[in-house]
């Protein structure tokens, strides 16, 4: 029997090319935007693997200043982080970082842009990354400000081609770098980790001792346990609560705003930085906004595809009629709908599935997304499949249930449903 329905869906299927393209359009493409949109949360929001030092890392991202003349957001200073975060008694350990800076250089007549980063060790034992040659800088590189240097695989085949990096020298913001280790590219887990070539912080021809709150350095924070996280920022919030201005500015108030990075994405999106204690909270707020977008996108692909099966119902009301007539019952009738919602959901899906994987190849090679590797989230997938062959059945079960429940004149007649 199942396979009558199948080969009669089939035919019903090809019969009817434009309704039969027209759904199948409305659940790749359904599928394809929402696989595309899932693989940039999980790059962003959630880029630590359960059981990492990231996962269990907080990040202090952000300095609020307030007063009558002055309200200001920035990023913090080395100072700040060094002596009011570094010497905090709670974590297991803190990295300081800097933001990265864009730099020029020339290879063999050829301009390369690169994203340089200054780090100190402990930078390699909270990220975490896995190192094609070679090995991380370590303290001693740090506390003698050794000329060493970690780059990208990429970075290291743009200024090397085929010859090994590891070993030779590297000329950065006027300094030559002796490269150390070599990093794939797809290993850089967060937007806030990421850069081409990373340097010892002692190495930056900024004064790092100089007194000041405000600067272009953010600090992870690793806990022993997640269950530290509020004694952390607890900590934190008394070493800063009562801080005195230095430097040119004065101000009433200090504020340090620490969270996970779910929350600083999210903050940094959403400009939610004073939500909560910290950022706390604002990466919940935009995972929620973006579900809702999700949701109502997914609508008018659903009404559509309700409306189509509806219309096409109700233009096989006289082969119901007829069916019907020659003894067919309900539950015949209602299982060949069945059989084809559910053909042409899955065939919608295998194409969807195809496109995203290719789709999600592009974005990753693109570029866009500084060293994102983009995969399909499969049970994301699953669920949004799950979701388009409910309203799928709904939308073509139901109105097929009405019509095989009317007497074979009136089926033949044609009722609006």
């Amino acid at each position: 029997m199942l396979k009558n329905y199948i080969k009669i869906a089939w035919k019903v299927l090809l019969r009817r090319k434009f309704f039969t393209f027209v759904s199948l359009f409305g659940i790749s493409f359904t599928l394809l935007v929402l696989m595309i949109v899932a693989a940039l949360l999980t790059h962003f929001l959630a880029p630590a693997g359960p059981g990492s030092r990231l996962d269990r890392s907080l990040l202090v991202g952000f300095v609020e200043v307030y007063s009558e003349d002055i309200h200001m957001i920035t990023t913090p200073s080395y100072y700040f982080l060094d002596n009011h975060v570094r010497t905090m008694k709670t974590p297991e350990m803190v990295s300081i970082h800097s933001a990265p800076v864009t730099i020029n250089e020339y290879v063999r007549n050829n301009k390369l842009e690169l994203n340089l980063k200054f780090t100190d060790a402990e930078f390699w034992d909270i990220v975490e990354m896995d190192f094609v040659e070679g090995r991380p800088y370590d303290r001693a590189a740090v506390e003698n400000a050794t000329p060493v240097t970690v780059i990208t695989e990429k970075t290291g085949k743009e200024y090397f081609g085929q010859e090994a990096p590891v070993g030779k020298y590297i000329a950065a913001d006027g300094i030559n770098y002796r490269v150390v280790g070599v990093i794939a590219n797809e290993d850089i887990p967060t937007w806030e980790a990421y850069a081409d070539i990373y340097v010892p912080v002692t190495t930056s021809k900024s004064d790092l001792g100089r007194v000041s709150y405000y600067g272009s350095f953010g600090a992870y924070v690793l806990a022993h346990d997640k269950s530290d996280f509020g004694k952390i920022k607890s900590e934190l919030r008394k070493r800063t609560e009562k801080l005195e201005p230095v430097g040119d500015i004065e101000f009433d108030w200090l504020k340090c705003y620490i969270g996970t990075m779910t929350d600083y994405i999210g903050a940094q999106i959403l400009g939610g930085v004073g939500v909560g204690e910290g950022f706390e909270g604002t990466g919940t707020y935009l995972i929620l906004i973006i579900i809702l977008g999700m949701i109502l996108f997914m609508l008018l692909p659903t009404i559509n595809l309700v409306n189509i099966n509806v219309s096409r119902i109700i233009e096989r009301a006289s082969e119901i009629g007829i069916r019907k007539a020659f003894g067919a019952s309900s539950r015949t009738l209602v299982g060949q709908f069945i059989v084809e919602n559910v053909i042409l959901t899955l065939i919608g899906g295998a194409i969807g599935f195809i496109i995203s994987i290719a789709a999600l190849e592009i974005v990753s090679g693109s570029g866009i997304v500084p060293y994102g590797e983009f995969t399909l989230n499969m049970r994301i997938f699953l669920y949004c499949l799950a979701i388009c062959l409910f309203f799928g059945l709904f939308s073509g079960v139901y109105p097929a249930f009405k019509m095989s429940r009317l007497h074979p004149v009136e089926a033949l007649r044609g009722v609006d449903l």
